[in-house]
């Protein structure tokens, strides 16, 4: 078994390369749309770790933890295009709101059914779901942090994580087909979304490459920034158990994120802020795959039964919320995606309705990035209430 920190630290990365390699010259395949790349990081680390090549613990993945995350969450943050929210209308925002809230009662409802089954660690877990269903991945990596939820638990729940917004994408692509009749259906009024598509438009982002000068300026301030959030949120007093230090700086982190992102440096940077962010949060999770066991995939079929669930009881709450609000499923499809899915997925989704969607799907994720990790640790300290603990 490996144990250098060194040498773990060489193998996450080539991991994070071979992947990323692998998901820009096989983008357009079949098998990268149902495997994204964010499992081709976590799954391999996972692996090593089960046949004994990797350790499940070593100084290198709590640096990882301490200052590579602060720096991701910072870079990928300060991307967020408030401006832009805008520019989508009324009728899109109340379409998000529709769909967070039903994740949001999903998510409660789950976890009174099954907060036994799961043991302890049941409003860490749901806490982490929620974050990701809100927000991104990299949100479910935030509140992992900020609540403690054990590695072991995180694997099952990542699987089933993936497996289940994929089963979802791909049931409202098949909707796209009968558009008329499921907007007859919900008594859509047609001129929300018309509103919505002539409102909404995409950001044209400014290309500049990547230079060193540049790479040098995001590192600075990707862990500069993070550093100092992540002391800061240590000097803050403690609120019982419930808030702890790494959730005050996973907090703190969030904050000085989305204050970045009003700046003119976070709009010119937006694209390298971008790929720099990304290929630290691959890392991060490379990192996290490396600290499980897949023998804690025996887990996952309980964990696919919550996401299954939890997933058809938002469905509902939110088809009864659009059919009360007459939201076009288009409009419906967008909103869910951009809650489940996030940036990759929802542009997608939503040019099976209609391309001029695609801008209008993309907003929405990207505030659900900027909300994910405040509602994963709001709803994780709300139902830690009903344990106990």
């Amino acid at each position: 078994m490996i144990q250098n920190p060194i040498s773990i630290a060489v193998i996450l990365l080539a991991v994070v390369v071979m992947a990323d390699t692998w998901a820009h010259r096989f983008k357009h395949s079949k098998l990268m749309r149902i495997i994204p790349t964010p499992v081709w990081c976590y799954i391999p680390p996972t692996i090593l770790t089960t046949v004994g090549v990797l350790p499940m613990k070593s100084p290198v993945y709590d640096w990882i933890s301490a200052y590579i995350l602060p720096a991701c969450l910072i870079l990928l943050l300060m991307t967020t295009d408030l401006k832009s929210l805008r520019k989508i209308g009324k009728h899109a925002a109340v379409a998000m709101l529709g769909s967070s809230l039903a994740v949001f009662i999903g998510g409660v409802i789950c976890f009174f059914l099954f907060k036994n089954l799961i043991g302890p660690e049941s409003w860490k877990t749901i806490g982490t779901l929620m974050a990701s269903w809100i927000g991104g991945t990299a949100n479910q990596l935030a509140v992992k942090q900020a609540t403690g939820l054990s590695d072991q638990l995180f694997t099952p729940l990542f699987i089933s994580d993936i497996t289940m917004v994929y089963v979802w994408m791909t049931f409202l692509m098949m909707l796209s087909g009968s558009q008329e009749k499921i907007d007859r259906l919900l008594g859509a009024d047609r001129k929300q979304l018309d509103q919505i598509l002539h409102q909404a438009h995409g950001k044209k982002s400014i290309k500049k490459k990547l230079t060193l000068t540049a790479l040098l300026q995001l590192l600075a301030i990707g862990f500069g920034i993070g550093t100092t959030c992540t002391w800061v949120g240590k000097q803050i007093p403690e609120i019982g158990i419930a808030i702890n230090q790494p959730t005050w700086i996973i907090i703190v982190i969030t904050t000085a994120g989305i204050l970045l992102s009003l700046t003119s440096f976070a709009e010119t940077e937006e694209r390298n802020a971008n790929k720099v962010g990304y290929f630290f949060f691959y890392f991060v999770l490379a990192s996290t795959g490396a600290k499980a066991n897949l023998l804690a995939v025996l887990l996952a079929p309980l964990f696919l039964l919550i996401a299954f669930i939890w997933m058809i009881i938002q469905g509902v709450l939110f088809f009864l919320y659009a059919r009360a609000l007459r939201i076009p499923i288009g409009l419906f499809a967008a909103a869910s995606q951009a809650n489940l899915g996030g940036v990759v997925s929802a542009p997608i989704v939503a040019s099976t309705y209609n391309s001029k969607l695609i801008p209008v799907a993309l907003i929405l994720a990207i505030f659900g990035n900027a909300i994910g990790n405040y509602v994963g640790i709001l709803t994780s300290q709300f139902l830690r209430l009903f344990t106990g603990s």
